[in-house]
């Protein structure tokens, strides 16, 4: 049978020990029930023929007999023939059926190759079932389709979630934590696509990129979905760029919310305010305002200014109660003399005077000749004019103007010699670097106030009063900082706040002075070094003037203007000495009688430098360099119209004497402050809250309102916090602060003015036919100027006596004129009749604002001597109406 049926060839061996009996035989192998399984299927032909246990036949060489049941050899032989004829039977029936059989023989012999095949593609598939692109992309729809309800589950989850856009969420935000959490499927299918085996550094920033990732894939499955730390990123682009766009966009794009969201979000961040905290506390304030733009100004939509009084508060010790004691120790003030500074550099003047060809006597050169710079090649004729084209003298054909520049060098050939110079010591203590003291910054809620008026300041006191702890007696005293108009403000109304400390703003101060300096020297030099820079235009003369931008006017004075002009001031010595040194310079100098030199001389190492020396003061937090600085500059202020500083500068040093010693100098170390903790980068309290307000700006809408304000308080310093964490978790690194700044160097721009210096002999005191005029040649200086220092004391000295020992107000008072037009314009003012004065004020009167025309009506009826004063006071208020405006 097993040569019929393939499946019992395994069975072959086994048989053997198993006999056919006649009555198995019958039972089963001469049945039709048989033919009909073998029909069927093959298995459970095996099936029947298993013989139970009891049936087999044991054959063992063991003493044990097997149990055989009794045939006798008769019995046998019949069993024997009977079995023959059985298997012809069986045989024939087989062979009958042998068409059947093989059919179905042949169909189980395909479905095994089939099957083998199969194995065989099953054992291969393994390995190569994601060699091309079409498996890949079916088992990826595969594992998509069912993960997709487990990515739908955890982006609800997280949109019910509202808890991950507080403030504490996302200052501890990880990318790692983050990704921790989320569907492990979609997390390890981007981690592993993303994975470099060559990269192992910026792995956070990696893991913040996988994150992203993360979130614009659940944000694609769930459009309601808004992504936190998306959110927090555009709030951040918002504060730079002040886009309203810019959220919607993102909005689109990753998932970060409308701009309603972004507006929703932050009034949740706000809360309510935070109380300032006990200890010693300073506090600063100034005038913020925000214009609403219109398309046109009609009807309704008119511009709005939205002002406010924002503060800034300064904790520098919670444990210092100081400010629970009286701060005063004398109600009047003795007058006291100050030390002044004066500090000169030089030394580079020594090795122009040494160079073989000097640069600025050649540029000079040049200049002269620009008009003549043709030079014959062929006879060597020189100075000849541009407008030739042949040479005058042997009429060969002369080379153009471009070919002329083209073959001139580039730069002036300088030959150098070793100089000799006697370096100046100065004599003078070493001092210690101070200890930085780095604050605790508040920013409590700003008003709906603008400082511009007594009543208006009045206000502002009276809130600092209450948010400061004096009003309910847990401090007796406060230091306030603000700029000169409220601080000018503030005096009339100074004894109803005896707690009251007041210090200018150093930033103002500084920005102030150097506009005085400007005023002061405008008609006399700086006008042409304005023109000089390339400042051509009556707007554009008065942009420089005004000093509109501190930072490029500091860079054109005080760097340029400076070097220059004390390089041409000290040339006519250098030239004259052999062995040049800082010291004969000094006593050369101060034997020095013409005008021009002397005036430029104390202009630019005094005035200057004291503006220069007063930056240095703050920036390195050296009290004693600033208080000087301050000192030496002040003539200017009662020189010319700058009533605010004029007073500025008085009251804060007569405050400063009635403090208590140990008090006094607490406040000179703490009125500046280092943000970032390095001892050469101090600022003003004033000028780290311009730095506050443009950020609360940033924050608010287009049209605010007061509760826009609050919010833009409350998150100031979070917000800060919060821009910090991002740009850590994104690897962007802000400019270092303590790296210095690369500018370039102003060499040409300082040779460039001093060309013009030179070449007009403008400080030159050996220099013949010596005119006291401006350095264009244009006007005549005064008289006064020739004494500006000793007049200018004189007036400063006259304001004390007036404003502080006397209390009485000041007289007529006059300016000192510049040039002699002006001179005689107050000259002739003098002399002006009743009618005359009393029309140039009610030319002046319109110009003021609502609330000082008031002030001056029923004129008509005043005397001469009356009318003079007024006309002064009335200059004095548009010039204290000009210094605010551009100080707002």
């Amino acid at each position: 049978m097993a040569k019929y049926f393939s499946e019992l060839t395994q069975y072959l061996d086994s048989m053997e020990h198993y006999s056919l009996c006649e009555g198995h035989y019958n039972r089963i192998v001469a049945k039709k029930s048989f033919i009909d399984q073998l029909k069927e299927k093959v298995d459970p032909i095996l099936l029947s023929l298993e013989e139970p246990e009891k049936k087999r036949l044991k054959f063992s060489n063991d003493d044990v007999e097997p149990q055989v049941p009794e045939k006798t050899f008769v019995d046998f032989g019949v069993q024997v023939d009977l079995f023959e004829k059985a298997r012809v039977d069986f045989e024939s029936q087989v062979s009958f059926l042998d068409p059947i059989l093989q059919r179905r023989i042949d169909e189980l012999e395909k479905n095994n190759k089939q099957l083998l095949s199969e194995n065989d593609a099953l054992k291969k598939k393994p390995s190569e079932r994601f060699t091309n692109q079409e498996d890949r992309i079916h088992s990826i729809i595969e594992i998509a389709k069912k993960e997709r309800s487990n990515l739908y589950e955890d982006v609800i989850n997280l949109i019910k979630n509202q808890e991950r856009f507080s403030l504490g969420s996302l200052l501890e935000y990880s990318p790692s934590k983050w990704l921790a959490e989320r569907n492990p499927v979609v997390v390890k299918f981007i981690e592993t696509l993303t994975h470099n085996e060559n990269e192992h550094q910026h792995e956070e920033e990696k893991l913040f990129k996988c994150a992203v990732a993360v979130d614009a894939i659940y944000g694609s499955r769930h459009l309601r979905y808004v992504s936190a730390i998306n959110l927090a990123i555009s709030a951040v682009k918002y504060s730079l760029a002040r886009s309203k766009m810019i959220i919607d966009i993102d909005n689109h794009i990753i998932s970060s919310g409308s701009y309603t969201k972004f507006n929703n979000w932050l009034e949740s961040l706000a809360g309510e305010q935070l109380q300032l905290p006990e200890g010693f506390l300073f506090l600063a304030f100034d005038n913020e305002q925000k214009g609403q733009k219109n398309y046109l100004d009609r009807g309704n939509n008119t511009v709005i200014f939205h002002t406010v009084t924002s503060f800034i508060a300064f904790s520098y010790s919670q444990s210092n109660n100081i400010q629970s004691e009286n701060p005063w120790l004398y109600t009047e003030l003795d007058q006291k003399q100050y030390e002044e500074l004066f500090y000169l550099s030089s030394g580079e003047l020594c090795i122009e005077k040494n160079q073989e060809t000097n640069t600025i006597d050649e540029l000079i050169h040049q200049q002269s000749q620009i008009g003549h710079m043709k030079k014959c090649p062929v006879c060597q004729t020189s100075n000849i004019d541009n407008k030739k084209r042949v040479c005058p003298k042997c009429q060969n054909k002369l080379p153009t103007i471009a070919e002329i520049i083209n073959e001139q060098p580039k730069t002036v050939n300088v030959t150098e010699k070793l100089p000799a110079i006697s370096p100046y010591v100065f004599k003078r203590r070493s001092v210690l670097e101070s200890e930085v003291h780095a604050p605790q910054i508040f920013v409590p809620d700003p008003i709906g106030i603008n400082p511009n008026s007594v009543a208006n300041v009045r206000k502002v006191l009276e809130h600092i009063e209450e948010i400061s702890g004096v009003k309910n007696g847990s401090r007796k005293w406060v230091v306030v900082t603000c700029d000169g108009v409220p601080y000018h403000h503030i005096q009339k109304i100074k004894k109803d706040f005896p707690w009251l400390i007041l210090i200018p703003g150093a930033l103002h101060e500084e920005m102030n002075m150097l506009k005085a300096f400007v005023e002061l020297n405008w008609v006399i030099d700086l006008r042409d070094f304005a023109k000089c820079q390339g400042y051509r235009t009556d707007n554009q003369l008065q942009f420089f003037k005004k000093c509109s931008d501190h930072h490029k006017s500091w860079d054109s004075i005080c760097n340029i203007y400076r070097h220059a002009m004390a390089s041409e001031l000290m040339w006519p010595y250098v030239i004259s000495e052999e062995n040049p040194s800082v010291e004969g310079f000094l006593k050369w100098a101060q034997n020095q009688t013409d005008h021009t030199f002397r005036l430029k001389y104390e202009q630019t190492f005094i005035y200057l430098q004291a503006i220069i020396n007063f930056r240095t003061g703050v920036r390195f937090n050296r009290p004693s360099l600033k208080f000087a600085t301050r000192r030496m500059f002040a003539p200017i202020w009662s020189a010319r119209r700058h009533p605010i500083y004029r007073l500025i500068e008085i009251a804060d040093e007569e405050q400063m004497l009635r403090l208590r010693p140990e008090i006094r100098n607490l406040i000179q170390e703490r009125v500046v402050t280092s943000r970032s903790k390095l001892s050469n980068q101090h600022q003003g309290h004033d000028a780290i809250l311009e730095e506050i307000n443009k950020s609360l700006k940033s924050l608010i809408p287009p049209v605010p309102s007061q509760r826009h304000w609050e919010i833009a308080a409350r998150n100031c310093t979070n917000f800060s916090k919060l821009r910090t964490n991002i740009f850590n978790i994104i690897g962007y690194s802000e400019s270092e602060a303590n790296e210095p700044r690369t500018r370039p160097g102003f060499t040409a721009e300082s040779r460039r003015f001093r060309v013009q210096i030179r070449k007009t002999q403008f400080v030159n005191p050996n220099a013949d036919n010596r005119i006291f005029q401006n350095l264009g040649g244009e006007l005549t200086l005064s008289e006064q100027m020739i004494r500006f220092s000793e007049i200018a004391s004189m007036k400063r000295n006259e304001f004390i006596k007036a404003t502080l020992i006397k209390k009485t107000p000041l007289g007529i008072w006059h300016p000192i004129p510049i040039t002699c037009d002006e001179a005689e314009l107050q000259g002739s003012e003098s002399s002006l009749k009743k009618p005359e004065i009393l029309s140039i004020i009610n030319s002046l009167i319109p110009s003021l604002g609502d609330l000082d025309r008031l002030r001056f009506r029923g004129l008509s009826n005043k005397s001469r001597e009356d009318l003079v004063n007024i006309l002064q006071e009335v200059r004095n208020i548009l010039a204290e109406n000009n210094i605010s405006t551009s100080e707002e």
